[in-house]
């Protein structure tokens, strides 16, 4: 099979050629094919000359050549390395690497490569780039979590009360805001150990996960200090947790009562406080609880007086 190289207007046996190739008129009606190319598909080249080259190529590569192959190709002069995909009556579709040309006399030349190795290889790179994205939000997940507790750590929990009373500005739904640690803590570290201890921390973990809603989030603040924003709580709401909460740990079988104190602060469209006001008034609250005498919540009223009002579980 010969063609014309209309450059040198020199005869080219294109049945040498070591890989697919095709001549098409402008509107990709195949004018000659080689018998690679003939071969590779399993048509008769008869057959194949005078049909459109849109009949051997896939759903896909028809749309691609459309919206970029061919308009690249009369800009361009050229388009070079492009995969598509070709139909075959011998099995599977067959991925072929396709360099295209655009001859003086307004035909286009396709040149079609084996991309088998190619697609692997992409293949392969997009496997690794899922599993490196993998390992980046693993890793992104773990700089956000406790490690002790699974719980959120102090940094998420910053991000998320900073998102949560931005959400509560924009709603103007009330926010509560609850700060709480383990009562006498330190004495249970020194008297039953830090294993001990670390195991009163996750049992607190687990309680507040067990209690609390999936719209609130919990975090372990810092050492035996835990903090829960609640979105859409008022204080009514606050107080219900808070108790669920210490009757909980109350009941918890340790060999030894584990109690814990409770500060709440509240966000609401009367009292639009900032986040850093809520976490100043939580955190007093708690310390007013721990001076009551423990085992006690201590909410922040929200009147001109600011007062503390106690109650126990």
């Amino acid at each position: 099979m010969q063609a014309i190289d209309l450059s040198s207007h020199r005869l080219i046996d294109i049945d040498q050629f070591p890989c697919g190739f095709l001549s098409t008129t402008k509107d990709r009606r195949i004018i000659v094919a080689n018998q690679y190319f003939e071969q590779s598909l399993g048509i008769g080249r008869r057959v194949l000359e005078g049909t459109c080259l849109y009949d051997v190529l896939s759903k896909a590569s028809q749309l691609f050549c459309d919206s970029y192959v061919v308009p690249t190709v009369f800009r361009d002069g050229q388009c070079s390395e492009v995969l598509l995909t070709l139909k075959s009556d011998q099995g599977p579709s067959i991925p072929k690497v396709v360099n295209v040309k655009l001859m003086s006399d307004g035909c286009l030349s396709w040149t079609f490569m084996e991309a088998e190795k190619r697609t692997k290889l992409f293949k392969e790179l997009e496997a690794a780039r899922c599993a490196v994205e993998k390992q980046r939000e693993e890793l992104e997940q773990l700089s956000r979590t406790d490690p002790l507790t699974d719980l959120a750590n102090r940094r998420e929990f910053d991000d998320a009360l900073i998102r949560t009373f931005k959400d509560a500005e924009r709603s103007q739904l009330p926010v509560a805001l609850m700060m709480m640690d383990i009562d006498k803590f330190k004495t249970i570290n020194d008297t039953y150990g830090h294993v001990i201890g670390d195991n009163a921390l996750q049992a607190l973990a687990e309680v507040l996960r067990n209690t609390s809603r999936e719209t609130d989030i919990v975090a372990r603040f810092g050492g035996d200090e835990f903090a829960c924003i609640l979105p859409n709580t008022d204080v009514s709401g606050a107080m219900e947790l808070s108790t669920r909460l210490q009757t909980s740990m109350s009941a918890l079988a340790f060999g030894f009562a584990i109690t814990i104190s409770i500060g709440i602060s509240v966000r609401t469209a009367d009292a639009p406080i900032e986040h850093s006001v809520a976490m100043k008034r939580a955190d007093e609250a708690l310390y007013a609880a721990k001076q009551a005498g423990r085992n006690t919540t201590a909410v922040w009223g929200m009147s001109s007086s600011d007062t503390f009002a106690q109650t126990n579980p």
